[in-house]
Formats: C-alpha cells, sequence, structure tokens
C-alpha cells in the first residue's frame, strides 16, 4: 500500500514537471516573441532607412532641380538685360549715324515722300499744324508748298528734340502723325532688335 508521503512526492513531483514545462513553454514562447519583434524592428529600421534616403533623394533631386532653374532663370534674366543694353546702345548709335544722312538727298525724298502722305491721313481737314525743329524748317516748309494744295499750314518750331522729320496734326488736334526720324527708329524697333538679335547669335554660335 502506497503512503501518503509517497503520494504526496509522486504529486509534488507531477506539478514540478507540469511547472517545468509551463515555465519552459512561457521562456520558449517569450524567446518567440523576442526573435519575431527583433525580425520585426529590423525590418521596420531597413523600410525607415530606405523611406529616409528615398526623401533625402527626393529632397536633393527637387533642390538640385530647383539650383539649376534658378540659375537658368537668372542666366536667362542677365542675357535679356545684356541683349536690351545692347539694343539701346544700337538704337543711340543708329540716331548718331542717321544725323549724318539727314543733309543728303535720301533725307529730303524722305520728306517729300511723308508730306505726300499727308491728304491721305488727313482728308478733307485742311488745316494742319506743323511742328519742325528750326535747322529742317525750310526744307520741309518749300517741300510743302511745292507737294500740298488748299492746305492752310501753321508752323511751330518747337521739335527741339527731334533729330529730324516733322509731326503734324489737324487744327482741333484730333488727328496726329508722326514723321520724325526718332518714330521712324521706333517704329522699326522690333526690326531692328530681331536682326541685331540674329547677329548676336550668329557670333555666339
Amino acid at each position: 500500500m502506497i503512503s501518503v508521503e509517497e503520494k504526496l512526492r509522486v504529486f509534488t513531483q507531477y506539478l514540478l514537471n507540469k511547472e517545468r514545462k509551463w515555465g519552459k513553454d512561457i521562456i520558449y514562447e517569450a524567446k518567440e516573441k523576442k526573435q519575431a519583434m527583433l525580425v520585426d524592428s529590423e525590418e521596420k529600421i531597413v523600410k525607415e532607412k530606405r523611406t529616409i534616403e528615398e526623401r533625402s533623394y527626393h529632397t536633393i533631386f527637387r533642390d538640385k532641380n530647383k539650383i539649376i532653374a534658378e540659375g537658368k532663370n537668372k542666366a536667362k534674366t542677365l542675357e535679356l538685360e545684356e541683349k536690351n543694353r545692347i539694343l539701346l546702345d544700337f538704337n543711340q548709335l543708329i540716331r548718331e549715324k542717321a544725323r549724318e544722312y539727314l543733309t543728303e538727298e535720301v533725307y529730303t525724298n524722305y520728306l517729300r515722300d511723308c508730306i505726300v502722305q499727308i491728304p491721305q491721313v488727313f482728308g478733307n481737314k485742311k488745316g494742319i499744324v506743323v511742328f519742325v525743329n528750326e535747322r529742317d524748317f525750310s526744307q520741309i516748309k518749300a517741300i510743302i508748298e511745292n507737294e500740298l494744295d488748299g492746305f492752310a499750314v501753321e508752323y511751330h518750331q518747337d521739335c527741339q528734340d527731334c533729330i529730324g522729320g516733322f509731326i503734324v496734326e489737324d487744327a482741333e488736334g484730333r488727328l496726329h502723325c508722326d514723321f520724325t526720324v526718332e518714330n521712324l527708329i521706333k517704329s522699326n524697333y522690333k526690326l531692328i532688335g530681331m536682326t541685331l538679335n540674329g547677329f548676336m547669335e550668329k557670333q555666339v554660335g
């Protein structure tokens, strides 16, 4: 017959074995969770690192493109400013060169061509006012008297800033026609700019 002590020993051994197995299971499960957490953490670290690298790459790429775009815009602005300065200087040169032609026949022909257009512009308005500089007054007056019939012309010698040519208005000041050399240059400003720009492009190329 098994004694009480033997039963207690067997029961105690059983409980110890059970507790030992339960403890091992807990430790094993904890190790598995720990391993899983380590793997998950490593994946998160790799993923976060990749995200940071991609973000950094996009930031660098964006900033690089921004810097390049700003550089191109600045260079373009400087180029346009330089071309505009050259164009202004070139127009000033044209003005100075134009003065050399004011005593030649080509200038007289230009004045005559302008004056013969007056009837087409002013029609039945026969009273006109001509603004002319002092140097050209006699020549323009002679051409008008020779080319225009039936016009009552009033002259004002106060076109002092004009290189040459003249301005015509009707008596009421409603119609205005600018035949000055300055306006001739201004009217051809775009053509002059395109021609000069084409020349500069060839020089650079």
